[in-house]
């Protein structure tokens, strides 16, 4: 192992993971991120992966973090983890010493709200890749970070099934509330929509009633208007007009 890819024994980096060697490898830019970072280590956590944490600046401690990027692979690491805000140059600057996949978390704050950070850390040159995810995202961080795990762990693979049913068993139990809610909501609304009901419907009963003869004489009006008027009676006015009587002498002249 050359001097450059020797692991930093000052770091004094913390390990989690029941005394295990840690796979994923997490950075900080400052200790005052700890509380972001704290979401990938819960995860982490629960789905049985051993990591180690550190604080190490792209900007003020920059051979550090050349030295632990270097020297993650030889030390077992698999996946790293870089969080900062700000300039955010700490994901580019592990990505850029390791052959290690980097999962860059831009942070929230400063002038632009995070938006400055999620642009640094997202916005790498062609091959320098760092996956990005949202800003404060660390536990879709550890998330992806397991997943990339898991690709060669069918043991870790069944515990992120697992993770992910409970998720899907917590939205469940929420909507079973939300409907509760809305059943009660609707049960002390009924009385009032019930007592205002019979008052609604005599009004429109009333004014059926009322509107009844009308409606009854209106087809009868149409009904005359629709006859048509009968063979002889006057085109215009409709009266009837009287037959006309043939001439007897007029059938025998046609005759003849």
């Amino acid at each position: 192992m050359s001097p450059e890819a020797a692991p930093d024994r000052r770091q004094g980096h913390a390990v989690a993971g029941d005394g295990a060697a840690p796979r994923v490898g997490i950075l900080m830019g400052s200790d005052s991120d700890l509380p972001v970072l704290r979401q990938a280590f819960e995860v982490l956590k629960e789905l049985g992966i051993p990591f180690e944490a550190t604080v190490a600046s792209a900007h003020r401690t920059p051979e550090r973090v050349a030295r632990y990027a270097g020297s993650a692979a030889d030390r077992g690491l698999e996946v790293l983890i870089a969080a900062a805000g700000s300039a955010a140059h700490l994901a580019g600057v592990v990505a850029a010493h390791t052959l290690l996949p980097v999962i860059g978390v831009p942070l929230k704050g400063g002038a632009a709200g995070g938006l400055d950070a999620l642009l640094a850390t997202a916005q790498m040159p062609r091959g320098v890749p760092v996956a990005t995810v949202a800003l404060d995202g660390a536990a879709n961080a550890a998330l992806l970070a397991a997943r990339i795990l898991a690709l060669k762990d069918p043991v870790l693979r069944e515990r992120l099934e697992a993770y992910r049913q409970r998720m899907q068993a917590r939205v469940e139990e929420a909507d079973r509330r939300l409907q509760e809610e809305l059943a009660t909501v609707a049960a002390a609304v009924a009385p009032a929509t019930n007592t205002a009901t019979p008052a609604a419907g005599t009004l429109t009963a009333t004014a059926a009633a009322a509107g009844a003869p009308a409606a009854a004489a209106a087809p009868a009006a149409a009904g005359s208007s629709a006859q048509p008027g009968r063979r002889g009676d006057h085109p215009e006015t409709g009266e009837e007009r009287p037959a006309t009587k043939e001439h007897p002498g007029t059938r025998q002249e046609m005759a003849s």
